[in-house]
């Protein structure tokens, strides 16, 4: 019997072990078109957080107490953050099931999500996760990503890291973690092309431009997923999740843009309440 999705919820942020966590029960969503398969080690900074809202996001370690991921990967549908208590983050594994013994999972105590996040945009699309309890550091699986400090220029190749592979029709192949490359684009012609939805400076657009029915693309479940440039942290997957079709490329929220404000979340002594709504502070802070 197929179980449901709440309940799938519900034992995976419970799970400790892989007999907890069953094909039937995985989430349809976490896939990529094409790549190549990771070995432990690879992108020891990557990590994805299991939400009551989208499921799966990907995330990168900042700390061994905190990770870096999405503002939409923290609200919900109304636009105010998750009680961090029902996020779970999982870092050191490079598959989603079964479970490795490498794996550390830890509940959030607190999220930051970004007050100047735009919804209609999704600028300033970024948040840090605080844990329960740190990672254990240092590990051959799980390392603090090097954050990108200097300009991505255009025509440079990077990698997108995220878990899962499907068919050109849509089949799951495997849970694992892949990369898939990523050349950086003009941001210029990235708008020309989708036209609604402007590229703007704190963004890095990459990926294919024209149709790629067979990859390499990301798909719907890789959301929050890094783009490593030169083996540094220097985009989260924000957008433009394409699955090889035209005039929608990746576009992800360039770290460089954000290192101030993610350094200050690592020494805040404040936990928001859950609920909190950067929509409600752009209202009241004009």
């Amino acid at each position: 019997m197929i179980v449901r999705r709440t309940a799938f919820l519900l034992a995976l942020v419970v799970a400790a072990s892989a007999s907890d966590i069953t094909e039937e029960e995985l989430l349809p969503d976490p896939h990529l078109l094409g790549g190549v398969v990771r070995s432990f080690g690879d992108f020891p900074a990557a990590a994805f957080i299991v939400t009551p809202g989208r499921e799966i996001c990907g995330a990168a370690v900042v700390d061994e107490r905190h990770v870096v991921t999405l503002a939409q990967c923290v609200l919900n549908g109304t636009y105010h953050t998750i009680n961090p208590r029902l996020l779970r983050v999982n870092a050191g594994d490079i598959r989603i099931i079964p479970v490795s013994h490498t794996r550390q999972s830890r509940l959030g105590l607190a999220v930051y999500v970004h007050p100047h996040f735009k919804s209609h945009s999704l600028e300033n699309d970024i948040a840090v996760i605080r844990l329960q309890e740190p990672f254990h550091l240092p590990s051959n699986e799980v390392e603090p990503a090097f954050r990108r400090t200097r300009i991505v220029p255009n025509n440079h190749p990077c990698h997108l890291v995220g878990w899962g592979q499907i068919t050109t029709t849509g089949t799951t192949i495997d849970y694992n973690q892949r990369s898939i490359p990523q050349t950086v684009n003009d941001r210029d012609q990235c708008t020309n092309l989708r036209r609604i939805r402007p590229i703007f400076e704190s963004m890095i657009c990459a990926g294919n431009l024209v149709a790629a029915p067979t990859g390499p693309a990301p798909c719907n479940g890789n959301l929050g997923s890094g783009l490593y440039c030169d083996g540094d942290l220097a985009g989260l997957l924000s957008y433009g999740l394409n699955c090889g079709l035209a005039n929608n490329p990746p576009t992800f929220t360039q770290i460089r843009f954000f290192n101030p404000w993610i350094q200050q979340q690592l020494t805040r002594t404040d936990i928001p309440p859950h609920g909190w709504s950067p929509l409600d502070f752009a209202v009241n802070n004009p």
